[in-house]
């Protein structure tokens, strides 16, 4: 695991992380109640690690003892930046008996973070007791989609000049990763997110989805966890259902989006029907992107079938 090696510590050590998800990193409310408790108990421990980056100190890991169990309990700030985190920190480096310093980057601090959360997810450590057992691949992925999907990206590449192989790119509205694939397939590494928590599963237990770029994630939270211009492009295959009744939820998805989006970067997104890549196009105008729509339609009539691929011009209020 990348945080065992980030923190120099034994793979068969355990590490514990207190926000019981990924998303709850965003606000970290259990992670400053047990700072405060354990800093007001004044206990003294045997070791405490901090993880420190040229921005600071983004994560401490304590050593304790609970239950007949030794394992390491890890405060991570580098998504909420709690103000008081580094305060509380030399408080509980001063309960311990020897402070020891590992220095690494933010990037791969938040790698690890994310790992964490992808494997206690897909060892179904994250819920309550799972009903659903692995299936085939072959049962929930199409390879025929996935090439299909290249295909589009490919002559995207060429229309835009563009080589997604060399982008940073956010997927949003993942699913299970079956459109990662045709990322993939282009030599993309993208970072993706999903609400439905069952379907990153899926995806990472057939290795589609990649632990330390996979994440739990509702898509109309996107810009606390991601540094505004940060990425290249910004795509999301086969979106959810689009519907009048429900164009302001997806306004708010979009701009959210395009907060992490690079000044020219670029977005794609697939829809099913024609009706939903016409409201799509009218919410991107509104938040001022500038973009087009492409007819993918095929005799099957079932993935991808209409496409937005725009462009990131200025910067703006767009919530």
């Amino acid at each position: 695991m990348r945080l065992h090696d980030l923190l120099r510590i034994d793979e068969n050590e355990i590490v514990h992380i207190p926000e019981p998800g990924f998303s709850d990193q965003g606000m970290c409310e259990q992670s400053a109640r047990y700072r405060y408790e354990i800093v007001r108990s004044g206990i003294t421990f045997d070791d405490v690690i901090r993880v420190e980056t040229d921005a600071g100190l983004p994560g401490l890991a304590i050593s304790m003892h609970s239950e007949g169990q030794d394992f390491w309990l890890v405060f991570a700030d580098i998504i909420h930046r709690d103000p008081d985190f580094a305060d509380r920190a030399t408080m509980l480096c001063k309960q311990s008996n020897n402070v020891r310093i590992v220095e690494t980057t933010s990037s791969l601090f938040m790698d690890a973070i994310i790992e964490y959360y992808s494997l206690m997810l897909v060892n179904r450590m994250l819920c309550g007791k799972c009903m659903h057992g692995k299936k085939s691949f072959g049962s929930i992925f199409s390879k025929s989609r996935a090439d299909r999907l290249e295909a589009l990206l490919k002559t995207i590449e060429q229309s835009d000049d563009i080589d997604f192989a060399g982008m940073d790119v956010l997927e949003i509205c993942c699913g299970n990763g079956m459109a990662t694939i045709a990322l993939r397939q282009l030599g993309c590494d993208p970072v993706c997110l999903d609400s439905d928590k069952c379907a990153v599963c899926e995806g990472l237990e057939h290795g589609v989805l990649l632990p330390h770029r996979s994440m739990v994630l509702d898509a109309t939270q996107i810009s606390p966890f991601f540094e505004a211009g940060s990425f290249d492009c910004v795509a999301g295959f086969m979106l959810g259902a689009i519907y009048p009744f429900n164009k302001d939820v997806w306004k708010r998805i979009m701009a959210e989006s395009i907060v992490p989006l690079r000044e020219g970067g670029l977005l794609v997104f697939t829809v099913h029907k024609n009706e939903e890549i016409v409201i799509l196009k009218e919410v991107m105008d509104e938040l001022g992107m500038i973009g087009r729509v492409i007819d993918n339609r095929d005799d099957a009539g079932m993935y991808d079938q209409w496409v937005y691929v725009g462009q990131k011009h200025r910067i703006q209020n767009l919530m």
